[in-house]
């Protein structure tokens, strides 16, 4: 490797344990999923069942990103544990089906949604595609100012979404609204096995995305203990609002309503609640929900693409930072032009919703399975390596969470027609994911079958080491040459 002395990187240890919890709160906690949790709970319990198998299934999950996340804490993240245990191709099919495909279906649906509830709901009229293009762009531009603007809305956007979905779940289930209950929470309904299987898309779509504080390893305070920490404990500060939210919802609303497609449910849900107060409150909330995603989202990504750069499996561009503040620029922009141009071109409408959370959800299954397996081939091939987390218990978790993976793919919806559009977008995704990894990595390492052999984690290591030397060399100004070469 060779580098330029004053290429800048990411700015270290510049954010702490409240940004790790807040990225995966905010990342989580999106108006698609308040819209898709109080669908769910027109199944009464069943959903709340389904939910907490979910929830069991992202801690499995949890556990081996803590594992992998503090042996290799890079910037790579998902790519540099992959590509460790798997090779090149595996790490670069990862990054496709897990993050590139989250912006194609569930981040195009996600933008969509406060758009409608800025023209349809609050009235403030114009197309939802120019309100689109006006919250994506804004929320790029911050990130462009660096991780310590980034990590300050987050910490606030957590709290506002946190605390008011909090209030509106107690206020909801006691009653104590501008409404009367139209019924009890959670009403009677008998199980039924199928509807169990079918909601488990929904639910693992709830809590996906703890991830996303891996790309910050870099930048965070300390790695080892604020990314484990991150998403232990911000996944349980979801479940608390998100649950009580959805309980709530099914004391105002009747099933039949609460479970169409069509409707953007948290709104009438709130609208039941509070009337014309509520419907300012839960959009605005939603628009902060939204907000936190994509930044979220805005940071993850582009910092771990800005990662591959340094391993020849994206062009070098993707690596360059803006010199003033260390932000991955160009994937930023990158991947802000996909849920603008995925509403310009209306693949993202409310008849898709559904059909796009779930074909992202398949995305996620896709590289989270592949983590678990990661996990599994690095404790055989790297026995004596030091792991500052050891996820307990091996196999089992990987096992469970690999099983409970694949038992909501399988069953990712109920209605025959969407579920086969779900699937269709998903194997189309898949498709080019697979040929675009394949060829791009054969020509950037010269070699059709280096790219499926694993990386050995000195060599890892020796990337690490690599990356801090040439930051030791920089000045706090940096000028010049803003790209170190791979």
């Amino acid at each position: 490797m060779e580098a330029h002395a004053q290429a800048p990187q990411l700015e270290r240890r510049a954010v702490g344990l409240p940004t790790a919890i807040s990225t995966v709160f905010g990342l989580i906690v999106a108006t698609t999923v308040l819209v898709s949790v109080g669908q769910g709970f027109s199944a009464s319990w069943i959903f709340l069942l389904a939910l907490a198998i979910g929830l069991l299934t992202m801690y499995m999950q949890a556990i081996s990103f803590s594992e992998l996340a503090t042996l290799m804490p890079k910037a790579g993240s998902m790519n540099e544990y992959v590509r460790a245990g798997l090779g090149a191709f595996a790490g670069s099919l990862t990054v496709l089906v897990g993050y590139i495909a989250i912006q194609v279906f569930p981040t195009a649906a996600e933008s969509l949604l406060p758009a409608i509830i800025i023209t349809d709901f609050l009235g403030a009229g114009g197309d939802p595609k120019l309100w689109v293009t006006i919250i994506v762009v804004a929320v790029a531009l911050l990130n462009v100012l660096g991780v310590r603007p980034f990590a300050v809305l987050e910490i606030t956007l957590t709290a506002v979404v946190a605390v008011s979905l909090l209030a509106i779940g107690i206020l909801g289930i006691f009653g104590l609204t501008s409404n009367d209950p139209i019924g009890p929470a959670l009403p009677h309904i008998d199980f039924d096995m199928s509807i169990l299987s079918g909601l488990l898309g929904l639910a693992v779509f709830t809590f996906v995305g703890l991830e996303y504080t891996c790309p910050l390893a870099e930048e965070l305070d300390n790695p080892q203990r604020d990314m484990p920490r991150g998403m232990f404990i911000g996944l349980g500060l979801i479940a608390v609002p998100l649950v009580l939210y959805g309980i709530a919802a099914t004391r105002y609303i009747p099933a039949d309503k609460l479970g169409d497609p069509t409707q953007i449910t948290n709104m009438n849900v709130a609208i039941a609640m509070f009337n014309d107060f509520g419907k300012w409150w839960m959009g605005l909330v939603s628009i902060a929900a939204t907000v936190s995603t994509l930044n979220a989202l805005l940071a993850g990504i582009p910092r771990l693409l800005y990662g591959m750069a340094y391993t020849n499996q994206v062009p070098r561009f993707f690596g360059y930072l803006l010199p003033a503040t260390r932000a991955p620029v160009v994937g930023i922009v990158v991947m802000a032009l996909i849920p603008i141009l995925m509403n310009v071109f209306d693949a993202a409408t409310s008849a898709t919703f559904i059909e796009l959370i779930l074909a992202g959800v398949l995305g996620w299954a896709t590289a989270y399975i592949l983590i678990h397996i990661t996990l599994a081939a690095l404790r055989i091939r790297e026995p004596n390596a030091v792991r500052p987390y050891r996820a307990p218990l091996f196999p089992v978790p990987q096992l469970i969470g690999t099983g409970l993976l694949i038992w909501a793919a399988v069953k990712i919806f109920p209605e025959p027609t969407i579920r086969d559009h779900i699937y269709r977008d998903y194997l189309y995704f898949l498709g080019i994911s697979i040929v675009v990894a394949f060829i791009y990595n054969a020509v950037a390492q010269k070699s059709v079958t280096a790219q499926f052999r694993p990386i050995p984690l000195r060599d890892v290591y020796a990337e690490v080491e690599y990356i801090e030397q040439v930051e030791r060399a920089i000045p706090d100004d940096p000028r010049g040459d803003t790209l170190a070469k791979p």
